[in-house]
């Protein structure tokens, strides 16, 4: 496979992993994308390599968005069991202490 197909192979991958929320899988594609562009610093690239190198730029970069929805999303899911958490707790605790008033 030559640097243009890697390239859109990547991309393709990196699509796949978010779409199926498949971290582990994102991580090492990631991991693929970082090797690749090592390999290429220094390279004089042709107008085929710099325009598949922009997509998967493109592509890298809405899937970072999307994953930052994600842990966003989550962070507040998080949240939001924390304080119903807390607030089951204190509930208890004052149920509790009416019962041993009674």
């Amino acid at each position: 496979m030559d640097d243009v197909q890697v390239m859109r192979y990547l991309a393709r991958s990196l699509t796949h992993a978010a779409s199926q929320h498949d971290w582990p899988a994102m991580q090492d594609v990631d991991a693929q994308i970082a090797a690749l562009l090592a390999s290429l610093k220094g390279q004089t690239l042709s107008a085929e390599k710099r325009e598949a190198l922009a997509d998967l730029q493109q592509t890298h970069a809405n899937v970072s968005r999307f994953c930052q929805a994600q842990s966003d999303d989550l962070e507040q899911k998080m949240a939001s069991a924390r304080r119903n958490r807390e607030g089951a707790t204190a509930y208890a605790l004052f149920a509790d202490a009416e019962d041993r008033g009674q």
